[in-house]
Formats: C-alpha cells, sequence, structure tokens
C-alpha cells in the first residue's frame, strides 16, 4: 500500500497547513528587515551614511510607524483597513498595542545609538532571523511546550542565529566568540518568558551581551 504523501509521516504536511502558511507571510514581512543590518554592515545603498543619518532615518521611520499605529488603535476607518488586508498577519494582542514592525524599527533604533556598528548590526539580524525560524519551526513542528512556546521552534531560532552570528564572524566583522553567546543570549531572550516584546528584548539583551565581552580588560 502507498503511503499517503500528506498523511502525518510526510514531515513537509504542517508547511501547508494555513496557519503555518500565514506565520509564514508574517515572517516574511520581518525577514525583509535584514535589510537594515546588512546595510549598516556593507554601506550599498547612498544613504543613510555613518550614525547620526542612520539614527535620523530610524527615527523617521519610528514615529512614523508609531503614528500608523495609533491610528489603527483608535480610528474606526483605519482599523477596517488593516483589518480587511492584513487581518490575518496581525496577531491577537497586536489588535490593542503596537506591531511587532514598530518594536523592531524601536529596538534598531536604540541599537544603533547604544552599541558600535558591528554589534548593533549583528544583534539586529539575531532578533530578525532568530525571531523568524524560531515562530515558523515552533508553528510547523512544535511538539515540546516551554511556557507558552516550544522546545523544537527554540532550536531553529538558535540555528538561525548562530547561522547569522557565523556569517559576521567569518567576514571579520564580529569574534566568533561574542558572536556565539550573542546568538545564545538573542535565543533564550526569545524562549523564556520575559515581560518584554521579543524585539526589543532579543536585540538589548544580545547586544549588551557582545559589548561586555568586546569591552576591554
Amino acid at each position: 500500500m502507498t503511503p499517503d504523501p500528506t498523511g502525518p509521516a510526510d514531515p513537509i504536511h504542517p508547511l501547508r497547513s494555513r496557519h503555518w502558511l500565514n506565520e509564514a507571510q508574517r515572517k516574511a514581512v520581518h525577514l525583509a528587515f535584514l535589510i537594515l543590518p546588512l546595510d549598516l554592515l556593507f554601506e550599498t545603498l547612498p544613504w543613510p551614511r555613518g550614525k547620526r543619518q542612520w539614527i535620523l532615518l530610524l527615527l523617521l521611520l519610528t514615529v512614523g510607524a508609531i503614528v500608523v499605529d495609533l491610528l489603527r488603535l483608535h480610528e474606526s476607518r483605519v482599523k477596517r483597513f488593516f483589518r480587511q488586508f492584513f487581518g490575518e498577519l496581525i496577531r491577537e494582542h497586536e489588535q490593542f498595542s503596537l506591531l511587532g514592525s514598530t518594536y523592531l524599527l524601536i529596538a534598531a533604533l536604540l541599537a544603533v545609538e547604544i552599541f558600535p556598528r558591528e554589534i548593533a548590526a549583528c544583534a539586529i539580524g539575531f532578533t530578525v532571523v532568530g525571531d523568524a525560524f524560531a515562530a515558523m519551526v515552533g508553528k510547523a513542528w512544535g511538539r515540546t511546550p516551554f511556557f507558552r512556546k516550544s522546545i523544537e521552534g527554540a532550536l531553529g531560532g538558535l540555528a538561525a542565529c548562530v547561522a547569522w552570528g557565523a556569517a559576521l564572524a567569518a567576514t571579520g566583522h564580529v569574534p566568533w566568540g561574542v558572536a556565539m553567546a550573542g546568538a545564545v543570549a538573542a535565543s533564550l531572550v526569545e524562549l523564556l518568558p520575559i515581560p518584554l516584546d521579543d524585539n526589543l528584548g532579543m536585540t538589548l539583551v544580545s547586544g549588551y551581551v557582545m559589548k561586555l565581552l568586546m569591552a576591554p580588560l
């Protein structure tokens, strides 16, 4: 008897579910933010250049995002627009608070202000790839619950963070040990029930860990 390719034994069966596809769409938007740390490192765009220009850009984007969020939360027409076009991409708690993308912009702004450029880029990248892969792996294959998340999702996020840290270490931007410590720190923040949005927590905690490790003794 030929096994059903869509049955539970099929390893990619979870990727066909509507819940996972919605999560993948949401995280595709999240992953698009990878342009921020990449351009911080390689400056491929003509603007911004340097810390002051980056802070100006991120400040403008953050203020704009907060204004849109406030309109979405309090203006009925804007709320209907978001519900109609982005309803399935907005998490339940985001119906009453800032969007994750807004928190990510706030985190990027703080990281560029607080940390050296390479550490800021590394920390933002951990948040972008770690949070995205933790969510997608957990949604598809999460079987072992840990608080409100799953061990499988956490391992997926850790693998993504390690890969990002390894890429930056291999190109000489951050020392290997520092990058790996940042990857672990970001993954722990994503997994543990810390009362802080993951986008803020992962960026700031991993950034501070790496900054401390790179500080001269």
